[in-house]
């Protein structure tokens, strides 16, 4: 009854047995390899490198990926720590040279996190594998026996990851589009269907698609990094929650007794099918899908609807047929572009053209795409930088200081600075209390058991799995104070099995993990201190006013009155502040929150910034033989809409940057695409000219769209008047 009663603890607290699987691989790789080497081997400085190897690896960091790219992370991390593990033995016989090398490794390491979650993951064991030679002795003529340790240790725990317990693998973003994919073609089907169970398709495909949200995807397969296949991914993602919204307005409209026009029902069955095939596609079970059926759909829909425009009547019949129509159109844009975006996910290596809808990416070498992020994030705005440079500054001090001091376990202090430094100081203060009383309460255990085992190797050696085990899971299981607890009693066995150590190791353990802390305390306070919660609303607001311009320039460009070049020119000025919003949002809902704290939902300004984008990609489509429009009343009534909504969404970003609530989204009228259309269809000769026609409904369709969004930023952003906020500096 006990055992039975401790398992269900143990499932709750650790479900699927996720951490209890990993601490037993990593205790038998970390056990088996010190062994063999300080026993075996009789070489106590192979055995550290193989135990921090295993640790650093398999604690320290997360391997994330299939099993084949966890194997080629794990090879690839062993190239790279022996470098930095040769730089940091070299360096180790100066305090000085030891601490400018951490700075500059502290730095470009942390950054890697620019690289997506594969990268990201093994951050902290790098830094680690520089950390650990950094110290003297100073000893460059051990350096093979250090090597050859590390690649015990992390050939090991290689070999454990697929054959050891390895870890369950977690749904891909693929599988998680797949489904999405699928769920949608199902909606659109029994839209142009008519289907009896359309509420339960809508459920499962909202569901299916809100499960592509980032927040709602585990960090670890997030499509965050440069590659062709995480841009694809990302695409596709934000591609299927457009399609999505649409559908939204379509069912809305529905409800309102204005079915999917007769017009579309073909085109929607045929995306559905398109949307199928993408969905066994991704699930690496059809061929790479092809855009070539929703092209003759979309083009087909097209020419159907020049017919409609003219012999449609006029009135409310012809507006409320015209609102479907677009939300039709979008639809099929919206799903054109997921399936070009699967095709690059599915097969980046095929890629042999830039697609429009996706932009110059989809040609472009793969160190150019590394090259342009790197490029981009070497800027003071980016988090990722912000936090490497917090990082490397705090290493280096933290160095000089344990340098200075001679502190005998200066290790210590740097791993303490490097785990317990969080990306603001509000985050990294929380981590200090239980830190302290952690390893202040395992010094107690470890100098009790120092004394009393003294030096019997053979306890310690038996110890040694035990609590490697216990170190992975108390964090998991208990919580910090727990982890840190076990960290310490772990570190005094391990020494203790390396040379004769009395009990106070432990205190020795404590005082490092002090100067650590308050190393990282310091630094976090005086470098960027407020992390992703201070640059979100800036960005924000940045992104607001970019959004602003290219409204502008779509419309222009639409009318035939602006230059491709310069919409091309906005777009990537929106693509390079979407990118820092979303690092900064990813960043800010990982850190703790101040108390009494009155978040604002940044969520939906991303989503705001997304769509846009997309939606102005997709005005790109449009015909550019011939954009002469007979009715010069309703160019410059399209051009009034469009420069008030600019105006809205730079008045927003003022607002928000002044800490005021938007309220100039009151002065965007509700029926703002209604009115519109209804002028269309009254317009004299609409019937002659379909074509001309067509493209007033879909311009001022995307201007709908960007109405409603305004109007959704109107709400969720008015929690900005937080007592005591200070406006952003100009």
């Amino acid at each position: 009854m006990a055992g039975r009663r401790g398992l269900r603890w143990l499932l709750r607290r650790d479900p699927g047995l996720t951490a209890t699987r990993r601490a037993v691989r990593v205790a038998v790789v970390a056990t088996v390899a010190f062994m063999v080497c300080r026993y075996g081997l009789d070489s106590t400085t192979a055995a550290i490198y193989a135990a921090f190897g295993a640790i650093g690896f398999g604690v320290l960091s997360q391997v994330v990926g299939t099993p084949r790219e966890r194997t080629r992370t794990l090879v690839a991390s062993f190239v790279a720590g022996t470098v930095l593990l040769a730089v940091g033995t070299l360096l180790a016989g100066s305090t000085i040279a030891a601490s400018v090398g951490m700075l500059v490794v502290g730095i470009v390491v942390a950054f890697l996190p620019i690289g997506g979650a594969r990268p990201a993951g093994v951050a902290n064991g790098l830094q680690l594998l520089y950390i650990l030679p950094s110290f003297p002795p100073f000893a460059p003529e051990t350096l093979p026996e250090r090597v050859l340790g590390l690649a015990l240790g992390m050939g090991l725990l290689a070999l454990a990851d697929r054959v050891l317990w390895p870890p369950r693998p977690i749904e891909s973003y693929a599988c998680r589009a797949a489904a999405a994919a699928r769920a949608l073609a199902d909606l659109l089907d029994a839209l142009a269907t008519g289907a009896p169970d359309v509420a339960a398709r809508r459920a499962a495909s909202a569901h299916a698609v809100g499960r592509l949200k980032f927040l709602a995807t585990p960090w670890e397969v997030r499509p965050t990094g440069p590659g062709p296949k995480d841009r694809g991914l990302g695409h596709l993602g934000a591609a299927l929650r457009a399609a999505q919204g649409r559908a939204e307005v379509l069912l809305a409209a529905d409800a309102r007794g204005v079915g999917v026009p007769d017009e579309a029902t073909r085109p929607l069955a045929a995306t559905a099918t398109a949307l199928r095939h993408t969905a066994v596609a991704l699930r690496g079970a059809g061929p790479v899908p092809d855009a070539a059926a929703i092209d003759a759909a979309r083009a087909d829909y097209t020419e159907r609807r020049l017919t409609v425009v003219a012999t449609l009547l006029d009135g409310d019949e012809a507006v409320a047929h015209a609102r479907s129509a677009v939300a039709v159109g979008q639809v099929l844009t919206a799903a054109h572009v997921a399936v070009q975006a699967a095709a690059v996910a599915v097969d980046p290596k095929g890629r042999t053209r830039a697609l429009d809808d996706l932009a110059w990416w989809t040609s472009a070498p793969l160190v150019e795409l590394w090259t342009r992020r790197i490029r981009v994030h070497l800027s003071l705005r980016s988090v990722y930088l912000q936090n490497a440079v917090r990082l490397g500054i705090g290493l280096a001090i933290a160095r000089l200081v344990a340098g200075g001091l001679e502190l005998s376990h200066g290790l210590w202090v740097l791993l303490a600075t490097l785990t317990l430094m969080r990306t603001s100081v509000t985050s990294t203060r929380a981590t200090l209390l239980p830190a302290i009383v952690g390893t202040a309460a395992g010094a107690v255990v470890a100098a009790g058991l120092l004394e009393v085992v003294g030096t019997q190797t053979a306890v310690y050696a038996a110890l040694f799995p035990v609590l490697c085990v216990a170190s992975v899971l108390a964090g998991q299981l208990i919580g910090m104070i727990a982890a840190q607890a076990c960290f310490t009693v772990l570190v005094a066995v391990l020494f203790a099995q390396l040379a004769p150590a009395g009990p106070s190791l432990a205190g020795v353990r404590l005082l490092d993990v002090a100067v650590g802390a308050v190393v990282g305390i310091a630094v976090g306070a005086a470098v960027w201190p407020a992390g992703g919660h201070g640059e979100v609303r800036r960005d924000a607001v940045r992104s607001l006013h970019a959004l602003s311009g290219l409204i502008t320039a779509m419309v222009a460009w639409t009318t035939g009155t602006g230059r491709r070049a310069d919409l091309l020119e906005r777009l990537h000025e929106n693509d390079r502040e979407l990118l820092f919003l979303e690092a900064d949002f990813l960043q800010y809902r990982a850190e703790r929150r101040r108390r009494h704290e009155d978040d604002v939902d940044w969520f939906t300004v991303l989503g705001v910034a997304h769509r846009t984008i997309r939606t102005v990609r997709s005005a790109l489509d449009d015909d550019t033989d011939d954009r002469t429009v007979p009715w010069p009343d309703l160019l410059a009534q399209l051009d009034r809409d469009a420069t008030a909504l600019a105006e809205g969404y730079a008045a927003v970003g003022r607002a928000v940057a002044e800490g005021r609530p938007p309220s100039v989204v009151l002065s965007i009228p509700a029926d703002f695409l209604d009115r519109a259309l209804h002028a269309i269809a009254d317009a004299p000769g609409r019937r002659e000219h379909p074509r001309e026609t067509l493209l007033l409904v879909d311009a001022w369709g995307r201007l709908g769209w960007s109405a409603d969004d305004l109007a959704a930023l109107g709400v969720v952003l008015a929690p900005v008047t937080v007592a005591g906020r200070r406006p952003l500096p100009a």
